[in-house]
């Protein structure tokens, strides 16, 4: 049995909706999001049930893979002008961090829906199978789990008190485990994204130049590709709004990232 019954996880996340919404008129709602409780043992059947009632178009996702159901905490899913989450009833995380997970889903949501005009970027731009869809996919992929980490980080909180120093050696942890054999890879980068960002030295400036200067001073990654990809998520976090994308930005976020992996796999392995 988890911590929270499924009654206290539905409040909770409603009062996490309440609070996204305080900060961003999001039009999701308690009357267009569905909630759907899983754990391990009955995830798959609790998934075929949830989509084929509301998000059919999901049945198509790789969830029979082994231990699918124990990889997340909480999903969200998208279909125009309906919101829905899966949630895992076991869940056992303190409160804060339960809501922390709460505003990342819901922000998903919001992304999903205000990303590009009229909504459904995946949908449009990742279902194909050529090796600029490969950029794009990996693009999004690498995109998508950042923002609504940064986005989450600003509803909770609008300053930062992290610092390059405080996030150097997990960021170096992460970027030793870059690797194009490593499926885990792109939420490495995201998570990288993540942590850079939010640092005073990187989230507290405007320019990129400024920004640039102090990860090399205090990062320890001498990296041009890494700077490369680090650019293009500073350079589209400071439009307005931050969450906006174009397919020629995940395209090239995409085909940045994934010379990264190829540049980096090459000198680690041929010097």
């Amino acid at each position: 049995m988890g911590r929270y019954t499924e009654q206290e996880l539905r409040d909770i996340f409603y009062d996490a909706l309440d609070f996204f919404n305080e900060a961003l008129d999001s039009g999701i709602t308690r009357d267009n999001t569905v909630l759907a409780f899983f754990t391990p043992e009955n995830g798959l059947d609790v998934y075929e049930q949830f989509c084929r009632e509301h998000f059919p178009k999901n049945l198509d996702e790789d969830y029979k893979a082994e231990g699918y159901f124990q990889t997340f905490a909480a999903q969200a899913f998208w279909g125009k002008g309906q919101y829905g989450v899966m949630i895992r009833a076991d869940i056992d995380f303190p409160l804060p961090e339960l809501h922390r997970v709460f505003l990342h889903e819901i922000s998903h949501l919001f992304c999903c829906e205000n990303e590009i005009e009229g909504g459904g970027f995946f949908d449009r731009y990742c279902m194909g199978s050529g090796a600029e869809d490969g950029m794009m996919n990996a693009g999004y992929a690498v995109w998508r789990e950042a923002v609504a980490d940064i986005m989450a980080d600003s509803i909770l909180s609008e300053y930062t008190s992290l610092t390059l120093a405080d996030v150097r050696e997990e960021v170096g942890r992460l970027y030793r485990m870059l690797s194009p054999a490593d499926p885990d890879s792109k939420k490495c980068m995201s998570l990288i994204l993540v942590y850079v960002m939010a640092t005073r030295e990187v989230g507290g400036v405007t320019e990129w130049a400024d920004a640039e200067a102090g990860l090399k001073q205090r990062l320890g990654l001498e990296d041009p590709a890494l700077y490369a990809v680090l650019k293009m998520a500073f350079d589209n976090l400071h439009r307005s709004p931050f969450w906006s994308i174009t397919p020629d930005f995940i395209m090239e976020l995409g085909e940045a990232y994934l010379s990264l992996l190829s540049h980096k796999f090459l000198r680690e392995n041929l010097s």
